[in-house]
């Protein structure tokens, strides 16, 4: 009988016999299989191209595959250290990409290698990658001029020169042109005058090139203005776009090699702010006592070579804030600086109500003022502060912060003043209805029809100027005199027009049809508007019509500051470019020649003092000697100029006693109805 426990059992006894033969099979194979190649990594070179020219710095970018992790890429020129190179992705596996900047400028002109080689973690090096390569920098173009924002007046002068490094070579190919038309060329250099007349009024665009024996060219463009500018005086010409200026220094900033710099008139002497400004992108800078205060994007510490950057291809930088005073740079923790004569007020950063903060741009010494509203506040040249919180107006004058809008329904904010005059809008939440506002002294007043919309009035002097929509939705501009007056200065169809400035005088600068037109006001009345520049220009004024044109500071000729028909007698109006050169005002054609008049309060001369003598004294105050309205019976000190202390000898000359300020206001009020304020707007 056959014993179950050692029966075969055929299934099993062919299973076992399958699994030995496939382990010896398995055994054999690893026996016989050579062993695996080591891994080596392999280098593929996407810049630079073999053969090519490079600069001084080269920008090398290869792709590393390899089973095995890199621990390290190497680039080296020629006999130079090797730069590691940087892995750009984290995530990558069998090949990656590095890249990296190599400098080669500390070698000489002509012919090096390139080698490239990576190390694995095993320690495996690959074979080292030779790239043949030429150090040849590309030809450098010097714009002396033009350089950007640059004026054609539509002549325009021309100074370029250019260098290679090419040793024994210069360069070749020097051309300009003007939005694609080839106007001057030259070899090393092109010095003569073309004209841009045929662009005159139009966006221009200067090209330069320029190209070296091995056939490199290098290219720059940048922006000038075509203006005819006979019309104007020039102040000066600076080497950069004409951003403020004094009675001696100028501020400019040089779009060409990005320097911020300070021109002191009289002796020529150049600040240059340690600061690097790629473009106009929020550059606002002014000037103060011993420097200026502003902010600009920085630069400082990018690769930024001299050159023109167009908005949105500049490196940008840091958002910098910042005072310039004696020599030193300190940054300022703070937003939306603005500066008025001495005075600097700037807000405190983040959202929502911002600290309020008030400089004496002479002392330094800076005060709290209290919290407002983000850009909602004005500031004067007396430093007198007006700002929004929380839907209410306040004016911060002596120390004190006092609230000068009642607390009522309406929001109030977008203060403007100068002098005694407030502007300010009201909205209605009820109906979403918006009026301007004017506040003289005590009173406040609604200036009926006037737009309060941000930006669309002024004040100065008195005047008022302001914009109408029409009821389609047409745009007007207006000024209203210190009496009362209203008069319309621009057409119906000025959708796009807006004030630029206003004179104490009652003379306005707005915009229209791409100029900037001004409106004059005489003694016979005001003239018709003229175009002065392209709208472009910064226009404002001090002591007369200042033009700021890309690079150039102009006057606007012939101006009569002196006039001042309805300001407060507290203002000084300047100087009068208009006066007759043939006459002398110092002396009475009545008397002996050189003998001056003795003053006195009866101005008029008809034997009696009363308010007509006090329209007169208001005509002459504020003038100088040679000035038209200058009348030496009001110079009581003999001094030259008609000012404060002649004006109260005049009142106690003149014993007005308590009819003075009646005699005044009628005076004011004689003078200004004596002038015609008809404007005739050229149309097209």
């Amino acid at each position: 009988m056959e014993n179950s426990n050692t029966r075969i059992n055929p299934r099993r006894q062919l299973a076992n016999a399958l699994m030995a033969v496939m382990l010896l099979l398995g055994l054999f194979s690893i026996q016989v299989q050579p062993a695996r190649a080591a891994s080596v990594p392999h280098l593929v070179v996407a810049t630079p191209t073999a053969n090519s020219f490079v600069p001084d710095r080269i920008f090398v970018r290869v792709t590393v595959n390899s089973q095995v992790p890199i621990a390290e890429t190497k680039a080296a020129a020629g006999s130079m250290p090797a730069v590691n190179l940087t892995k750009q992705t984290a995530i990558c596996v069998s090949s990656c990409e590095y890249t990296g900047w190599v400098d080669v400028s500390l070698l000489p002109w002509g012919d090096f290698t390139l080698t490239l080689a990576s190390v694995d973690v095993d320690g495996i090096s690959s074979a080292p990658l030779a790239i043949a390569l030429k150090h040849n920098k590309m030809p450098v173009i010097h714009p002396d001029a033009p350089l950007p924002f640059e004026v054609a007046d539509p002549n325009l002068a021309v100074n370029i020169s250019c260098t290679d490094d090419n040793p024994g070579s210069d360069c070749s190919n020097l051309k300009l042109s003007i939005n694609g038309k080839l106007l001057a060329s030259g070899t090393n250099a092109i010095v003569e005058s073309v004209s841009a007349e045929q662009w005159l009024g139009q966006a221009a665009t200067v090209q330069l090139s320029a190209s070296d024996a091995s056939g490199l060219t290098s290219t720059q463009s940048y922006p000038i203005y075509v203006e005819d500018v006979s019309n104007l005086t020039t102040i000066s010409k600076e080497a950069g776009l004409v951003l403020d200026s004094d009675d001696s220094r100028t501020l400019l900033w040089n779009a060409y090699d990005h320097r911020l710099r300070i021109r002191h008139q009289d002796t020529n002497e150049v600040e240059t702010l340690p600061l690097l400004v790629p473009e106009q992108t929020q550059l606002n800078v002014r000037l103060i006592p011993g420097g200026a205060m502003g902010s600009a994007f920085d630069a400082t510490g990018f690769d930024l070579p001299d050159g023109y950057y167009r908005k949105g291809l500049d490196p940008m930088g840091n958002y910098s804030r910042f005072v310039w005073r004696n020599g030193q740079l300190q940054s300022i923790a703070a937003d939306d600086i603005r500066v008025n004569g001495d005075w600097a007020a700037y807000h405190a950063q983040g959202g929502g109500l911002r600290e309020l903060t008030l400089e004496n741009t002479v002392s330094g010494e800076a005060v709290s003022v209290g919290f407002t509203d983000r850009f909602d506040y004005a500031l004067d040249d007396h430093g007198t502060l007006v700002f929004a919180r929380d839907g209410k107006l306040f004016r911060f004058a002596d120390g004190t912060a006092v609230q000068i809008t009642p607390n009522d329904r309406f929001v109030y904010h977008s203060p403007v003043m100068n002098g005694g005059v407030l502007l300010y809008a009201r909205d209605d939440r009820s109906d979403n209805s918006s009026t301007l506002v004017v506040e003289r002294g005590d009173a406040a007043v609604d200036l009926a029809g006037a737009s309060a919309v941000p930006g669309d009035y002024l004040t100065a002097g008195g005047w008022i100027a302001y914009t109408v929509y029409t009821e389609v939705g047409q745009k007007q501009l207006w000024l209203r005199s210190p009496s009362g007056e209203d008069v319309r200065l621009t057409p119906t169809s000025t959708a796009d027009s807006h004030f630029v400035a206003l004179s104490d005088a009652g003379e306005a600068a707005y915009t229209y049809d791409g100029g900037i037109w001004l409106s004059r006001l005489q003694e016979d009345g005001r003239l018709p508007s003229e175009r002065i520049v392209t709208d472009k220009a910064k226009m404002y004024w001090k002591d007369g019509w200042q033009v700021y044109l890309g690079t150039t500071w102009y006057e606007v000729p012939g101006t009569d500051p002196g006039t001042d028909p309805g300001t407060d007698p507290g203002t000084d109006p300047g100087t009068d470019p208009g006066t007759d050169p043939g006459t002398d005002p110092g002396t009475d054609p009545g008397t002996d020649p050189g003998t001056e008049p003795v003053p006195t309060a009866d101005l008029d001369g008809n034997g009696q003092v009363n308010r007509l003598d006090a329209v007169e004294f208001l005509r002459t105050f504020g003038t100088k000697r040679g000035q038209f309205h200058y009348d030496p019976k009001a110079d009581f000190d003999s001094d030259g100029v008609i000012w404060k202390p002649d004006l109260i000898a005049f009142v106690k000359a003149g014993h007005f006693g308590p009819g003075l300020k009646i005699a005044l206001k009628k005076g004011a009020a004689d003078i200004a109805s004596a002038i015609d304020l008809t404007s005739i707007f050229p149309r097209k």
